[in-house]
């Protein structure tokens, strides 16, 4: 049976006798207080308070919380009551849209509503992300890599396959193929490119790191640096036509190519911003080494003007938060600084040569992103990406050309969320 349709007439309520309700997500500074104040008392209240029928405030909290703060909590008042009474859906939605455009926010109280239905009543990415991201942060998934390879390697995926993990995608194909980065982004478009491409460090993928296991598929590690600059401009320029008009760009490198990086930036129209340093809490020292390499560059750059978040603390990869400037601590500026602390994975635990651990990700997605912002990993890897996504309510895209590999990002996609993935064609 449809509804009946909604009106509203005026009549008499104490003050005393209406319910503030308990979610009410709206907060005001004591200026605006005091505005409030001053205003009810020099034109009494002019703005009528909405209300169920059972007396549930649904707009106006402020107004009647300033007339009981005056003494005025035994007077009688108009207010707008409904024909009906609704529901509690209803009174939920309407609490946040007459409040949308006054006041401010109380961000823990908007957090118990549903972000599906919070973006229907008008709130934005922008707005998810001022409620949310003080509060989201990365976990590491403890994901068995050495188990999860040898599962992985008996595979059935082939070049070609794609995959819907949830809210993300992954293609299995050749990022170096404009086609195929078009396939699987489709009708999206990218807020942010964020690659950790082959290194180009003549690894032998047969045997990994340290000799200590195969990682499987065909990797051409060892390029010409033309050979390797080509490749670059090449995968670079496929992510960006897919990119909006505003984007980020993250491309973690060796050093010996953070030059390079920063040239084909310029060449393919990328603003460079920052060479960001992660800095490693474990690496082997070579004696025979005048200076050690302890750090992995991400070379920084921007399209147009993106995003960026002005929320600059709550972040766990920061090593030592006792260490102050004198001004501020570490916990308070590291997140917008270029110099990255996460911790390390041990090389007998990788399930990729180039793996970084999760939380490394969390510092530039939070900064240069927002909830439900279109993020494309141009080499899929181990799915650290993805998983750094799931967890901060991003929406990922992987082209990973090898099929074990492949195979690695699903069943940890799969063993973390308990969701399967979908195979698409």
């Amino acid at each position: 049976m449809a509804k009946t349709q909604l009106t509203w007439q005026t009549e008499k309520r104490k003050v005393d006798d209406l319910v503030p309700h308990a979610k009410n997500p709206r907060t005001l500074s004591p200026k605006q207080k005091e505005e409030i104040e001053a205003s009810i008392t020099k034109f009494n209240l002019v703005e009528i308070p909405a209300i169920n029928t059972d007396n549930l405030v649904l707009a106006g909290h402020v107004r009647l919380k300033t007339m009981q703060a005056l003494g005025r909590g035994q007077e009688l008042i108009d207010v707008r009551v409904p024909n009906r009474t609704l529901t509690a859906k209803e009174c939920e939605e309407y609490l946040l849209r007459s409040n949308k455009n006054t006041g401010s926010w109380d961000y823990e109280l908007l957090r118990a509503f549903d972000t599906e239905f919070l973006l229907d009543i008008g709130f934005d990415d922008t707005d998810l992300s001022n409620i949310w991201d003080d509060v989201l942060s990365l976990e590491d998934d403890d994901f068995n890599e050495t188990k999860e390879l040898e599962k992985a390697k008996k595979t059935t995926i082939k070049v070609g396959d794609c995959f819907q993990l949830g809210d993300h995608s992954l293609i299995c194909g050749d990022s170096t193929d404009e086609a195929v980065v078009k396939d699987l982004v489709g009708g999206f478009r990218i807020d942010t490119i964020y690659s950790d491409s082959p290194y180009n460090i003549d690894l032998n993928y047969d045997k990994g790191v340290g000799n200590k296991q195969s990682y499987g598929g065909d990797v051409d590690d060892n390029k010409s640096d033309a050979e390797f600059r080509a490749f670059t401009v090449k995968t670079l320029a496929n992510g960006l036509s897919v990119i909006k008009k505003d984007a980020h760009v993250f491309w973690w490198c060796d050093q010996r190519y953070v030059g390079m990086i920063q040239s084909v930036y310029q060449e393919v129209g990328i603003k460079y911003k920052r060479t960001c340093l992660w800095i490693k809490n474990g690496f082997s020292p070579t004696p025979k080494v005048a200076f050690n390499k302890c750090y992995e560059p991400c070379i920084y750059g921007t399209i147009g003007k993106p995003y960026l978040s002005d929320k600059q603390r709550k972040l766990h990869e920061i090593l030592n938060t006792d260490v102050g400037t004198g001004n501020a601590t570490v916990d308070d500026i590291s997140d917008m600084i270029d110099i990255w602390l996460a911790k390390r994975v041990s090389s007998d635990e990788y399930e990729h040569p180039t793996q970084k651990p999760l939380t490394l990700h969390e510092r530039p997605l939070l900064r240069c992103t927002k909830i439900g912002d279109n993020v494309l990993d141009l080499f899929g890897g181990s799915g650290s990406t993805l998983l750094a996504c799931e967890q901060l309510g991003r929406k990922a895209f992987l082209v990973e050309l090898s099929p074990i590999f492949c195979q690695l990002i699903i069943n940890r996609y799969e063993k973390f969320t308990g969701d399967k993935a979908i195979k698409l064609n």
